[in-house]
């Protein structure tokens, strides 16, 4: 399970990118935590967190289902796995895997199974990772890998919306109405995806009719976001 140690430069790098775009305080905001409680009803999973990867550690600053998860050791998350393969992990059936400071934290948050998109800025630095899990193996289609692929580069492409506009003259002010319009956008598609999901099969993976009108929902809500 663990996966091989990033380059140097490339680690100095996406170091930079997370204190550029200060995301220790940024991934706090309400719009992140919304996104996550909307990625946990998408899937119709129970579990769903945003992760932001440091040096030495990995930060769950937003989270749906798991309120006692907050900090890791960078070697015991699996979060680092998206980080270090920058691509979409998934993984089933984590009882039976090997011990190890991953294998551990899986066992004590009763996960089995799980599904991690790595969040890029810049079109290339990974910075964390959008991510799901179930307290039972399932699977994970092609098309759901490409939807939590897509919700992970719209918190990216937030992330940057983010630090342009604050960076304006009164962006501060700018960016909490910009947030405001957001979070209603999120709460009528949270509710969509509720109508949607009322006679959905907890166990199968989700209707691909349903991630149709997520991501184009998506696709207009990206447009809030101009950077």
């Amino acid at each position: 399970m663990p996966a091989p140690p990033l380059e140097p430069a490339t680690e100095a790098a996406r170091l930079l990118a997370i204190q550029k775009y200060n995301l220790a305080a940024a991934f706090q905001e309400p719009l992140f935590q919304e996104l996550t409680h909307l990625t946990a009803a998408i899937f119709g999973l129970p579990v769903a967190f945003l992760s932001l990867v440091d040096h030495t550690q990995v930060d769950f600053p937003a989270t749906h289902g798991v309120p006692d998860l907050h900090t890791l050791p960078r070697e015991a998350a699996l979060c680092s796995l998206a980080v270090q393969h920058h691509h979409t992990v998934v993984l089933n059936h984590l009882s039976q895997g090997s011990e190890s400071p991953q294998w551990h934290t899986a066992q004590r948050f009763r996960m089995e199974f799980y599904a991690g998109a790595p969040v890029l800025v810049e079109h290339d630095h990974a910075v964390g990772a959008l991510c799901l899990s179930d307290h039972q193996a399932r699977t994970f289609t092609g098309q759901e890998e490409a939807a939590i692929e897509e919700l992970a580069a719209l918190i990216g492409h937030i992330v940057e919306a983010r630090w342009q506009c604050v960076a304006t003259e009164n962006g501060a002010s700018h960016w909490q109405a910009v947030q405001h319009q957001a979070l209603a956008e999120i709460h009528m598609l949270q509710g969509l995806v509720r109508h949607l999901s009322e006679e959905r099969n907890p166990l199968a993976p989700t209707p691909d009719a349903l991630l149709h009108v997520v991501r184009r929902r998506l696709t207009t809500f990206k447009q809030l976001f101009p950077c």
